[in-house]
């Protein structure tokens, strides 16, 4: 198999791959109603202030980050933004109530807290290794960033408007708890060491598949 070929199959199913844990994670995390990352966080208030599916609303408030896309960084849309869109929403809801099968007790709440967050934490690093597209909430704090001549940096960007999601979701009745402060803290680094591993792997496959054809 050549390289392009290899590159056309497995960058896409490493894609769909992450995506599918981030939503696991997801899934996981409102189990354990110990809270979310600010964005879901939010997304989970507007869905109880409504009384509309969680899928729905994560899907309409990334359309519109899309949008904010399409304006200012078309070139950031790819395969893993359109199933961050569509896909990791619903796939949530519906992983949702597989999991809420399990007793809620506090052990497994705490159990599901941290293995969501470790599933989120991979999921990303996964889909990001892929390198097709990012998340729409991710973009904005690039777009902020480009569109303020960088008088503030990306991380003080994503600081505060975390800081606003969890305000607002919090505010609408979305959970917030350890599961939120575990999140702000280990998220990046958790990803970062995920993202090198993964990579790590990514590249001696690629060096195998050289070497074969």
């Amino acid at each position: 198999m050549s390289i392009s070929k290899y590159d056309v199959l497995v960058r896409p199913a490493i894609t769909v791959l992450g995506v599918c844990l981030i939503s696991f994670g997801i899934a996981w995390m409102r189990f354990s109603q110990f809270g979310t990352d600010p964005f879901v966080t939010m997304n989970i208030g507007i869905s109880h202030f409504l009384s509309l599916e969680f899928g729905f609303i994560q899907m309409i408030a990334n359309i519109a980050l899309l949008a904010v896309m399409l304006r200012f960084s078309p070139k950031l849309i790819h395969l893993g933004t359109v199933l961050g869109i569509f896909l990791v929403g619903y796939l949530s809801d519906f992983l949702l109530k597989v999991v809420s099968l399990l007793p809620e007790n506090y052990g497994m709440r705490i159990i599901a807290m941290f293995l969501g967050l470790v599933l989120c934490c991979f999921g990303v690093a996964v889909y990001m290794s892929a390198d097709l597209g990012i998340a729409p909430y991710d973009a904005l704090g690039m777009v902020l960033e480009k569109k303020i001549k960088r008088r503030f940096k990306y991380r003080e960007i994503r600081i505060f408007t975390d800081v606003c999601c969890v305000i607002a979701g919090f505010s609408l009745g979305a959970p917030v708890g350890m599961g939120t402060v575990l999140t702000a803290f280990f998220t990046g680094p958790l990803i970062n060491y995920f993202k090198k591993t993964v990579d790590s792997y990514l590249n001696e496959g690629v060096l195998q598949k050289q070497r074969i054809s």
